[in-house]
């Protein structure tokens, strides 16, 4: 039988943004891909969670996702930062952790940085960047989706922010299952109500890496900041049609790197359930 998490009241796997959780670094961006459409039926509950940086959380409410069922932990940040907070209290034994870098370092090149961090930044900017990111790392992505295909019960997969690497990582997954890019870009957007309480998170956790300009256009967004610190379906919608363009699809630079068809046959099995 295939195994799932009952996700107990409190346990923060979607925490409403409403919630003051943010002074002691509760994960403000965590949230189940259950009951998402997709060919064959829906995202079945908890299996696979997508977050921002999980390695700070109260020992409390590790223990308590856990005992609700996470088994395994996709670290999709750079190096730097992972060496900066480490693995963090998701650490008790049957809890395996996978660190698979999508970034080398926690901000973009300097020269692409300054323009997606620029007023003038748009949501085909974004778009573009998430695509070549997506086909420069095919190998670490087809090893991620490869680990939530074989795994027991919960995954949780994050980077700092929850949005932009997890987006591309959550992107892939959904494609992979038959989600339309309507559903795709809905799921990334989610994020967009959460980044008030995000942001000054981030700066918290890493103040020491990213410059403060970067984390005051977070907090501004939406007063004249480029696309890059918002979350807009726009920006998914680019990133699915540049690579449906050069690839026919999100998932195939994903399937080139060395996803067979047996593992996606088993992400469904894992994943999708019949209505």
């Amino acid at each position: 039988m295939q195994e799932t998490v009952t996700l107990t009241a409190g346990s923060g796997v979607d925490v409403p943004a409403s919630q003051d959780l943010a002074s002691d670094l509760t994960p403000v961006n965590l949230r189940d891909l259950g009951g998402l459409p997709v060919d064959g039926g829906t995202t079945r509950h908890g299996v696979l969670l997508r977050s921002d940086d999980v390695s700070v959380m109260p020992a409390a409410f590790a223990r308590q996702m856990i005992d609700d069922g996470v088994r395994a932990v996709i670290d999709l940040r750079s190096p730097e930062e992972a060496l900066l907070t480490g693995r963090g209290p998701l650490t008790l034994p049957g809890v395996n952790y996978h660190h698979l870098a999508l970034t080398a370092s926690v901000s973009m090149p300097e020269d692409i940085s300054r323009e997606l961090m620029s007023a003038s930044a748009t949501p085909e900017h974004v778009g573009a960047w998430y695509a070549d990111l997506l086909e420069s790392q095919a190998r670490q992505l087809a090893l991620g989706v490869t680990l939530v295909a074989m795994g027991e019960g919960a995954t949780v997969f994050h980077c700092a922010a929850g949005k932009d690497r997890t987006g591309v990582f959550a992107a892939v997954v959904l494609s992979l299952l038959g989600a339309s890019a309507d559903t795709i870009s809905a799921d990334y957007a989610v994020t967009a109500a959460r980044l008030p309480r995000l942001y000054p998170r981030l700066r918290a956790i890493l103040g020491q890496l990213i410059p403060e300009s970067q984390l005051a256009a977070g907090r501004d967004e939406g007063h004249g900041q480029g696309a890059m610190m918002g979350a807009h379906a726009a920006s998914m919608d680019a990133m699915q049609r540049i690579l449906a363009e050069r690839h026919g699809s999100v998932a195939e630079p994903v399937r080139r790197a060395g996803l067979s068809d047996a593992v996606i046959g088993q992400l469904r099995a894992r994943l999708v359930e019949a209505p």
